[in-house]
């Protein structure tokens, strides 16, 4: 039934935007309000939302959205669940300029597409998300976003096929045209114009004559340029959509500007900049007021296009804000984690199915072996057989060990996801203390003490500059599980573990506080102010040092929250020294201990104590690897009840 009516759903969408046939607002209300159950709702719902699509041009109030929203997760619908975040995304945050949440709603509605392979809705949230880095200037992100959707393209049965052909001919044709590849651009536009000539009913004939007229204009053919955006006049007036004016004005008013028609710019940038108001969409403002501080420079009319540049570096601001870009990227990360997720799993499918072929292999092996026992009585001959079944069997056990390390592959991959918490965590610390450093700036401003405020300034500038530095590591640690099968880990440089140890201990400290406000532990460090600088690699090191302290920072808050003792103090100290030619780096705790039926068997892999969901049993594994790989040792020493402390050492040259 569910499936049926997410049918229904997708072919109302189609009938709707291609062949005009829907009914009035006042009388989808009146289907809603007797509406009997659920799915009557949702269907009444969702045309009402195309309906106010079609009277203003995208820019629909949240309300409808959010009731469908509901619906789907009162039935739990996977199907119900994708088309509401679809819609909240790109009917309502996206159409009024809000590009962050928007392409949040549509990571949001991502997951449930693919859980049901539901290729049309997939393809769409793609080419939806392609938008979003349209707007953002992000053209390579949005030429991977629209090759996905394009890859995920329903069948060519599929009632919605034709019009997300033609959102990925469109697409397409848009990504080239912006980085100046015409002849590119051409072909996805002629594609585009033959996609729109065979289907009768939905038309994108705005789009190819918006691409074609700017692809004309950069290539210096004005007058066959002046012809394809005449064409556009005749539909302009009609089209409510927020992307479709956008897309002619981002090509249009250049056009103008370039072949000197400053009167017609200054016009059409006007009807543009009172279109993102009346949308209340920013990025429709920040095209027109840009475009209006160029006819303005153009004038020499100073104060006007001081005024327009003004105007468009708050939207500016607006837009591409520092939280709204640490929103994006993280966005973007974890849709690189779910690709590597997806390749992984079918890598470890596929390695599934060698594996059965070689059971299978060994199955006829024993076969013919025993086949050529019963058939052969003379103990000579018998002996030869068994001799060369049992080499066979030696070298297909062989095989099986190896496949099965392949098999294990896959799983590595969550397992060294949970490294990539940490410099996130420590990215939303630094920037919720930030935030509220910028309240005590602006209270010390307004009361004019700008001491103070200049040292919150430089603090906050602080912050900042340790943002990047952790946005950086959760990049490298990406590179770093991209390259995790290569044997080359990285250069080594000299570093100074001191400072090493230190940086990884307050990064971890403060980042578990930010996770758990309740989370409280006392560090303590000594560190040999004599130590040489050591030749390492040192995020690899550091990502040694970082899991140790996390696993004694996690050891006692355990032992306190199991501790009835209010004179537990939980305590972590990091230390360094040089004994025998080495540099040893100590992490030690006083939490509970590690049992001794357990010691040995910590540095494994996929070995954990910690509960199902929070511990993979990579952590100690590949720290013990990274050491061995420096020519060094880990080693622990542990009492159970008192603590344990765990040793690096590591070679000075």
């Amino acid at each position: 039934m569910i499936k049926y009516f997410t049918v229904i759903v997708f072919f109302t969408f189609y009938c709707h935007q291609g062949m005009g046939q829907t009914k009035t607002a006042d009388s989808l209300k009146k289907v809603l309000a007797t509406a009997k159950n659920p799915i009557q709702q949702f269907d009444a719902l969702n045309r009402l939302v195309l309906e106010y699509v079609g009277w203003k041009g995208d820019n629909v109030d949240s309300t409808y959205s959010i009731q469908m929203l509901q619906i789907a997760q009162q039935m739990d619908n996977d199907s119900l669940l994708a088309i509401s975040y679809n819609w909240l995304g790109s009917y309502f945050y996206l159409n009024k300029g809000d590009n962050a949440t928007g392409l949040e709603y549509f990571y949001k509605a991502l997951p449930y597409a693919l859980k049901v392979d539901d290729k049309r809705r997939i393809s769409s949230l793609y080419f939806d998300i392609a938008l979003v880095y349209f707007d953002l200037l992000n053209y390579e992100g949005a030429l991977s976003a629209t090759r996905k959707g394009g890859q995920s393209l329903p069948a060519q049965s599929h009632p919605m096929y034709d019009f997300m052909l033609m959102q990925y001919q469109g697409n397409m044709a848009d990504y080239f045209l912006r980085v100046s590849q015409l002849d590119s651009a051409f072909f996805y536009a002629n594609e585009l114009a033959k996609t729109v000539d065979r289907v009768e009913g939905i038309s994108y004939e705005f789009s190819v004559h918006a691409i074609k007229g700017a692809a004309h204009a950069q290539a210096g053919n004005v007058e066959k340029a002046d012809e394809e955006f005449d064409k556009l006049f005749t539909a302009l007036p009609t089209t409510k959509s927020s992307t479709s004016n956008m897309q002619f004005y981002t090509y249009y008013i250049p056009f103008l500007l370039q072949n000197n028609r400053i009167t017609e710019a200054g016009e059409q940038a006007r009807n543009l900049l009172q279109l993102g108001i009346q949308y209340e969409n920013n990025n429709l403002k920040l095209l027109g007021a840009g475009f209006l501080r160029q006819v303005y420079d153009a004038r020499k009319q100073l104060d006007s296009a001081y005024f327009y540049s003004k105007m468009e570096a708050s939207i500016n601001a607006e837009i591409f804000s520092q939280n709204n870009r640490n929103r994006i990227q993280a966005l973007a990360f974890n849709d690189q984690l779910r690709d590597m997720e997806a390749k992984a799993k079918e890598e470890a499918y596929q390695n599934q199915i060698r594996l059965y072929g070689l059971l299978a292999g060994i199955g006829v092996i024993l076969v013919i072996a025993f086949i050529l026992f019963r058939n052969n009585r003379q103990k000579q001959k018998a002996n030869q057989v068994l001799e060369a079944t049992l080499s066979n069997l030696k070298s297909t056990q062989s095989q099986l060990i190896q496949s099965e390390k392949m098999a294990s592959l896959g799983e590595l991959t969550a397992g060294i996801a949970h490294e990539i918490q940490n410099p996130l965590n420590f990215v939303n610390n630094f920037s919720e203390v930030s935030s509220e450093l910028i309240d005590e700036m602006k209270a010390e401003l307004a009361t004019g003490n700008l001491q103070p405020a200049t040292e919150i300034a430089d603090d906050i500038k602080q912050n900042l500059e340790k943002i990047l530095h952790h946005g950086k590591r959760a990049d490298g640690i990406v590179k770093g599980m991209l390259q995790h099968s290569r044997s080359n880990s990285g250069k080594k440089e000299p570093t100074d573990i001191n400072a090493l140890c230190d940086e990884y201990l307050r990064l971890s400290y403060h980042g578990l506080r930010a996770k758990n406000k309740s989370f409280n532990a006392k560090f303590v460090t000594d560190f040999d102010a004599s130590l040489p600088k050591v030749n390492i690699v040192p995020q690899e090191v550091g990502r040694v040092v970082l899991n140790l302290i996390n696993n004694a920072f996690y050891a006692v808050s355990a032992k306190a929250k199991s501790n009835e003792e209010s004179n537990y103090q939980p305590t972590v100290s990091v230390a360094t020294k040089m004994s025998n030619g080495k540099v040893l780096i100590s992490v030690k705790d006083n939490g509970n201990g590690i049992p001794d039926n357990i010691k040995e068997k910590i540095f494994q892999p996929f070995f954990t104590t910690k509960p199902t969901g929070q511990g993979t049993g990579l952590g100690l594994s590949l720290s013990y690897d990274i050491v061995k790989a420096h020519g060094g040792e880990l080693k622990v020493e542990t009492k159970e009840g008192e603590g344990s402390e765990f040793i690096i050492q590591l070679q000075i040259v």
